[in-house]
């Protein structure tokens, strides 16, 4: 199976910008086909090596385990898909410009071939090893949520919009935006993931839904 994986940056500590390296692209994507076939606690070191073209020692110069690794490829697809909320510039936009493309790149996200059958692999894995569990949600939607609350703060503070519970507010934003299509693909009910122009509605219809509660009075 073929894997994509964006541009490396961050893999143990987000905050730090590690230069862009192609082994270490390489043994990325070496190891999201590794983990889709074999799941990541049976995934082996050596097999990611040898599909990534390089030494042992050179995945483990980059990664010390598979968590590692697994923190690493979920940060690197959600920060080439994410907006960066941090910014100036996306801290200036209205409120309901910036979340619908926040919640827009997000379904996006979790709907990409890489998502979807990962996020299946580590529930199917998370009761032998939380740990796995833990790496996903806080490079992913944990990180996204973060964000997305530090943003609700600011409008708040800036008085645009009214949010005295920004963590909250962020969660139930992204569980609005998710709404259970992403569920009933997790779950295969349903056999495709909704189109563009229902993730527009769905991704509308949450940003209704939290501008309706947190309008500043």
């Amino acid at each position: 199976m073929s894997v994509e994986i964006a541009s490396p940056d961050a893999a143990e500590a987000p905050a730090a910008d590690i230069p862009e390296s192609p082994k270490r692209a390489a043994v990325l994507a070496a190891a999201a086909e590794v983990f889709l076939e074999a799941g990541v606690e049976a995934a082996s070191m050596d097999e990611i090596a040898r599909r990534a073209k390089v030494s042992k020692a050179t995945v483990y110069s980059h990664f010390e385990s598979k968590q590692a690794l697994l923190k690493a490829i979920v940060h690197e697809r959600c920060k080439a898909m994410l907006p960066p909320l941090s910014s100036p510039e996306f801290g200036e936009l209205p409120p309901e410009e910036a979340l619908f493309a926040v919640g827009r790149r997000f379904l996006d996200l979790m709907f990409s071939k890489l998502a979807m059958p990962l996020y299946r692999v580590v529930l199917a894995e998370v009761g032998r090893s939380p740990e796995l569990g833990r790496a996903f949600y806080e490079n992913g939607p944990g990180r996204l949520a973060q964000e997305l609350a530090d943003y609700l703060r600011n409008q708040d503070r800036a008085g645009r919009l009214r949010v005295p519970e920004p963590r909250l507010t962020a969660e139930q934003f992204i569980g609005a935006v998710l709404c259970q299509s992403h569920l009933r693909q997790l779950l295969a009910v349903s056999a495709a993931p909704p189109g563009d122009g229902e993730r527009d509605h769905q991704v509308r219809a949450a940003v209704r839904l939290v501008l309706a509660g947190t309008q500043a009075s």
